[in-house]
């Protein structure tokens, strides 16, 4: 197939790109950053741009949509500016990349949402119960968060209006080996972890959800938790639970250090078994 990646300069998207080479499909990087030495590969996009998403995604079999603004840049007389740019650069890019692949025909769109539709990193109201799954109510607490589960909308909304497939992925914190290093700094403050449940994924366990997202047999739109099966914490899931979550339910039995967030709705649809913990490399 021919995959049209956007944030494909970044981070992720890098990772993304060499997954889908390595098995077999052709890749277009779309970014609003330049390219050294652009080429066929790689299309130039403001996706908050209607007609810039239409063209980039022109000649596309299916999309992993990763272009994203993350945490607002601080404003120190307003704030709530930075909150409002978050939204919209998201939720209008998201709407576009939806539109254009429409516009072309295109069933499958494989998108970045996120953990923080579930409420991380509450602040406002304590988790509905652990460990978190595809069903707990979506809470956004930040606008971040509000923008992915706009995007959710938006997927079901263009599944029914063009029979379209979208999967939303909703990543965990993504941690590679750099990260992991240092980690013992992060086990001192076990605290500081509360706020998305020491939840994480590797980086190449996410690209690998990207490739078994954009050919898994789905009907309509779906959304999956994609974190590790283990804490980033070197103390155990129940201490954990027991000094930060005292008052959350919890809803089965645990292992000595799983995760509070679970993926088994992407094991099952996708295939998906994520290889790689700190675990292994600290």
């Amino acid at each position: 197939m021919r995959i049209a990646v956007t944030g494909g300069l970044g981070r992720i998207g890098r990772a993304v790109v060499a997954e889908l080479a390595g098995h077999g499909h052709d890749t277009v990087r779309v970014d609003v950053a330049p390219m050294r030495g652009q080429g066929p590969g790689y299309r130039r996009a403001d996706l908050r741009e209607l007609w810039q998403a239409v063209d980039a995604l022109d000649g596309a079999d299916a999309v992993v949509h990763l272009a994203a603004t993350g945490v607002p840049d601080s404003h120190t007389l307003h704030p709530e500016l930075a909150e409002g740019a978050t939204y919209t650069a998201n939720a209008t890019s998201t709407y576009n990349v939806f539109q254009a692949a429409a516009v072309h025909g295109i069933d499958r769109v494989v998108w970045a949402s996120s953990e923080t539709v579930l409420g991380p990193p509450f602040r406002i109201a304590d988790p509905v119960q652990l460990p978190l799954d595809e069903t707990h109510p979506v809470r956004p607490e930040t606008s971040y968060a509000l923008s992915k589960a706009m995007g959710e909308g938006l997927a079901h909304h263009f599944a029914h209006r063009h029979g379209m497939t979208p999967v939303a992925l909703r990543f965990s914190v993504v941690m590679d080996e750099e990260e992991y290093a240092a980690l013992p700094q992060y086990w001192a403050e076990p605290e500081r972890g509360r706020w998305n449940l020491w939840s994480y994924v590797d980086l190449a366990d996410v690209a690998v959800s990207c490739r078994l997202a954009l050919t898994a047999e789905l009907v309509g739109a779906t959304a999956l938790m994609i974190a590790a099966p283990d804490t980033l914490s070197d103390r155990p899931t129940a201490e954990l639970l027991d000094a930060f979550c005292e008052k959350v339910p919890v809803t089965r039995a645990l292992g000595a250090f799983e995760s509070l967030q679970c993926s088994a709705k992407a094991v099952e649809l996708l295939g998906w078994r994520p290889a790689r913990s700190w675990r292994d490399a600290v």
